[in-house]
C-alpha cells in the first residue's frame, strides 16, 4: 500500500552493511503501523548494499531509494529528510533492527499525549558474541516538557542523545531549519535543538530498538578524529544554548555531563596511545584535550562565528605497532 501523505517517515542511510542490511529491511517491512514511507539513503556503497535495498523498494510501493555518492551518516539523514513527507520522522541504522511495533507504540503515543518527540527504551545486541542488555538508567515512561525532557538530555542518562530511538514531528526540522552536522556524535550537536524547540517529550520504558555493537561502529573503534569530533559536537550544543540565551537554565547539567566527558577523553586518550603502541604526545594530547573542554565550560563563552574549530586538537599517535610490522615483513 502506498501513501501519499504518510504519517511517518523512516529515514535509513546505508553504507557497506550487506551483512544486516536485510534484517533491517525487514523490520521495516513488517511493522504493525502501515502509514508510513521508508526512505533507504544507499551513502556510496560498494558491497551489494545498493542491491539488496533495490529489492526492497521493487517490492514496496512505500520504499523509495535515493543513491548519492558517500558523504557520511549526517548528510545521508539529511538528504532523506529533504524528501519526506511524513508528519513525524524516525531513523533507522542500517545495521540495527525495529521491534514490530515500534512505530506503532511511538506514533499513538505522540498523538495521544499531543508531543513533539516520542521516545523508547533500546537494546544493545554484542555482534560477536549475540547477547543483548536492556539499556539502563532510561527515563520510566511519562510525558515532559520540552524544557524538563531537555534537562535529562543533556546529563545523557535518562533521555540519551541518540536520535534513533526517537520519532519527532517533521515541522521541528523544517520550521527551525535543524540538520544533521557531517562529524561523528552528530545526535549531541542536534537533538538537544530538537527538544528545545518541543512543546511536550512523552516517553516509553518499552525497548524498541535493538542497537548492534560491531566492530567498526562509532562506539566500538575510538580515535583523535573521533574525539575531535565530541568535542565539537559539545560546543555546537554550548553555542545553540548561548544563542537562544537559555544556558543558564541548563548550566549545572551541562558542567556535570561535561566534567564525565573529560574523564572520558583521559581514558581514551590512553586508549589510543597505548593501542598505537606509542606514548609519544600523550601529555600534549591531555592537555589540549583539557584546554578545550575548559573552553566549553567557561564562563565568559563567547559566540562563534564557525563552530568547526576547537582552540587545540587532540593529535593520532603514530601507529608504531604497523611501522614494526612492516619493518619485519
Amino acid at each position: 500500500m502506498c501513501y501519499k501523505n504518510p504519517a511517518i517517515s523512516i529515514i535509513i542511510p546505508v553504507y557497506n552493511v550487506e551483512k544486516y542490511l536485510k534484517k533491517a529491511l525487514d523490520s521495516v517491512q513488517n511493522q504493525t503501523f502501515k502509514d508510513f514511507e521508508a526512505i533507504i539513503v544507499n551513502d556510496g556503497s560498494t558491497d551489494r548494499s545498493y542491491e539488496i535495498a533495490k529489492e526492497y523498494v521493487d517490492k514496496n510501493s512505500n520504499f523509495h531509494l535515493i543513491n548519492q555518492m558517500n558523504m557520511g551518516l549526517g548528510p545521508a539523514r539529511n538528504s532523506g529528510l529533504k524528501v519526506a513527507k511524513g508528519d513525524f520522522v524516525a531513523f533507522l541504522d542500517s545495521d540495527d533492527y525495529l521491534h514490530p511495533k515500534y512505530l506503532e507504540i511511538l506514533y499513538n503515543n505522540a498523538i495521544k499525549t499531543g508531543a513533539d518527540i516520542s521516545c523508547c527504551n533500546f537494546t544493545f545486541l554484542f555482534d560477536k558474541s549475540g547477547c543483548k542488555l536492556y539499556m539502563p538508567f532510561t527515563s520510566k515512561s511519562g510525558v515532559f516538557s520540552g524544557e524538563a525532557a531537555l534537562k535529562k538530555l543533556i546529563m545523557d542518562l535518562k533521555i540519551h542523545y541518540f536520535c534513533w530511538n526517537k520519532l519527532c514531528k517533521r515541522s521541528l526540522f523544517v520550521d527551525n531549519d535543524i540538520k544533521f552536522y557531517n562529524i561523528f556524535f552528530e545526535d549531541i550537536a542536534t537533538s538537544p535543538q530538537l527538544f528545545y524547540y518541543s512543546k511536550k517529550v512523552v516517553i516509553t520504558s518499552k525497548s524498541l530498538y535493538c542497537y548492534r555493537r560491531r566492530s567498526g561502529s562509532i562506539l566500538s573503534t575510538v580515535d583523535a578524529q573521533k574525539l575531535n569530533d565530541l568535542m565539537l559536537a559539545i560546543n555546537i550544543m554550548r553555542d545553540f544554548l548561548e544563542r537562544e540565551d537559555v544556558f543558564d537554565k541548563y548550566r549545572i547539567r551541562f558542567k556535570l555531563y561535561l566534567s564525565r566527558i573529560k574523564l572520558q577523553n583521559l581514558l581514551y586518550i590512553f586508549g589510543i596511545h597505548a593501542a598505537s603502541l606509542n606514548f609519544k604526545g600523550i601529555v600534549n594530547n591531555y592537555k589540549n584535550s583539557e584546554a578545550a573542554m575548559n573552553m566549553l565550560g567557561e564562563e565568559t563563552y563567547k559566540l562563534q562565528e564557525d563552530i568547526t574549530e576547537l582552540p587545540c586538537y587532540i593529535k593520532q599517535p603514530e601507529n608504531k605497532r604497523l611501522k614494526d610490522y612492516v619493518v619485519k615483513n
